[in-house]
């Protein structure tokens, strides 16, 4: 963390102002570095990773060189997602609340044109988008840039990879000369380097290397799992993990929507995030997990990105990611601008090769997840049970309650004790499983391991011994390799494999 403070960074007055107001209190290491040299009018070559601040990095110190008084697009910002772009479309309007007459214009396909065009028409001083979108609107001519001051590609590897790059391109060729431009990236491979040669010659370049590759804030989990008891093992750490909001990441837009439908039936406030639902309801999901309406987002990695909410406490890898960018994209929805955060990964055992290049990706190794025995979670139910209960002692209708309870007692001869249980078995009642009445060995133990499969015929032997290839060891670790003779095959008196039948 920078020494610095944000007042001492040259930024507008009332950007100034309007960080203040928001809390922000000294730069991180990326704005330390990069907005000086965008307040000189530099161009900039940022590489960092997703939540490492960088966002206030180009938006504070454009903003304090834009005529605020103009209402022409002054500064354009190109996102491979449309939930980057509504994101970083919030982030400018909070920075430049105390701007008069100043409006952000967020344009992304999936929305219709109509809407856009009148925004265009009536004016905004930064545009963020989509380089789809973006590259219609200028062919249209609905978009204007002969005056844009500066242009930045936001998350520019992440274009690349969805195949955005010759769209940034185009645009890129559109911009005046003179105009300033800002390349942020998690990487830097050889096409991003070329357009970085081409339009960003001379650029000053910012690397942050200990925030790019370490996950420090978030406490990196991983329970080796059998596929079949995956959603077992999901249901007991959702009941014992003192989470306030969980994003859970899956592989397909499918599974986001069988998986919500799963744990909303056992009780949780859940929604799905995937590519399938429209624009407004996308929103909506976001809107409702931020305040509180929804717990517990399914959401497939495209989905997410850009995905900043504060409630998120812990992020749960149902599916192993297809990448370690991926992977640190997906962790970092959580312990992002300074709040710690808690990562758990399911692996199966066909992916357990996967965790060390994962821990390699984070520079973090991951700690071995104990899902709790029946005897704690007994133990813990009750806790929760009595914080509940004990939340209603400062509660204003108490003396009331308890006045009419002693009438009913006295009436039917009955002391307080009878009167509490019948209560709460009332509620019981009421409420199936809102009270921990069982004992520790009727609860049923979450296990690791896979579902009991017809074993071998009657009075046959299996040759196969040990976990197998891909299994567990007795300790929970991944097993190694299956010792012996491929595919099982018996050894002959040898020691060698057998071989083939004689033909009949």
């Amino acid at each position: 963390m920078s020494e610095l403070s944000f007042a001492e960074l040259g930024l507008d007055p009332s950007v100034l102002e309007a960080v203040t107001a928001i809390g922000y209190e000294k730069p991180s290491p990326i704005q330390a570095k990069s907005i000086p040299a965008l307040l000189a009018g530099n161009h900039l070559l940022g590489v960092a990773q997703t939540g490492t601040g960088k966002t206030a990095a180009f938006a504070l110190p454009l903003l304090s060189r834009i005529d605020a008084s103009a209402s022409e697009p002054q500064i354009l910002v190109l996102a491979p997602t449309r939930e980057l772009a509504i994101q970083v479309a919030e982030a400018f309007t909070s920075y430049a609340a105390k701007f008069q007459q100043f409006h952000v214009l967020p344009i992304y396909g999936g929305q219709d044109f109509g809407p856009q065009i009148r925004g265009l028409k009536r004016g905004a001083q930064v545009i963020v988008g989509t380089p789809g979108r973006m590259l219609d609107h200028l062919r249209k001519g609905t978009l204007k840039l002969h005056n844009l001051k500066a242009l930045v590609l936001d998350e520019a590897d992440e274009m690349l990879r969805m195949g955005f790059i010759d769209d940034v391109e185009a645009i890129l060729a559109k911009t005046p000369e003179n105009c300033q431009r800002a390349l942020f990236s998690a990487t830097m491979p050889p096409q991003i380097k070329k357009v970085a040669q081409t339009y960003l010659k001379d650029a000053t370049e910012v690397k942050i290397e200990s925030e790019t590759r370490t996950v420090e804030r978030i406490a990196q989990f991983v329970l080796p799992v059998y596929a079949e008891r995956k959603l077992d093992a999901l249901t007991r750490i959702l009941e014992v993990e003192p989470f306030d909001a969980s994003i859970i990441f899956v592989r397909t837009k499918a599974e986001t929507t069988l998986l919500a439908e799963k744990l909303s039936a056992r009780g949780h406030a859940v929604a799905p995030l995937n590519g399938d639902l429209n624009q407004r309801q996308r929103e909506q999901t976001v809107e409702d997990l931020k305040r509180g309406k929804k717990d517990i987002v399914i959401a497939t990695d495209v989905a997410a990105r850009g995905l900043d909410v504060p409630r998120i406490t812990h992020v749960i890898n149902y599916d192993v990611p297809y990448d370690t960018e991926a992977y640190i994209h997906r962790v970092g929805r959580t312990g992002r601008a300074g709040r710690t955060g808690k990562a758990i990964l399911l692996v199966t055992p066909r992916e357990r090769s996967w965790l060390r290049t994962l821990e390699r990706a984070t520079n973090s190794p991951m700690e071995a997840y104990q899902l709790p025995s029946p005897a704690d979670l007994q133990k813990l139910r009750v806790e929760q049970f009595e914080t509940q209960l004990m939340s209603f002692a400062e509660d204003g209708k108490l003396a009331k309650a308890m006045s009419l309870l002693d009438e009913v007692a006295e009436r039917n001869d009955m002391d307080m004790a009878m009167i509490a249980g019948a209560l709460a078995c009332w509620m019981e009642m009421a409420q199936p499983g809102s009270l921990p009445l069982e004992t520790p060995e009727a609860l049923p133990e979450i296990s690791t391991k896979p579902r009991d499969r017809r074993g071998p015929p009657p009075g046959k032997k299996s040759f196969r011994k040990g976990p197998g290839k891909g299994g567990f060891r007795k300790d929970g670790k991944p097993g190694g390799p299956r010792k012996g003779p491929k595919g099982g095959r018996p050894a002959n008196k040898s020691g060698k494999p057998a071989g083939k039948r004689p033909a009949r």
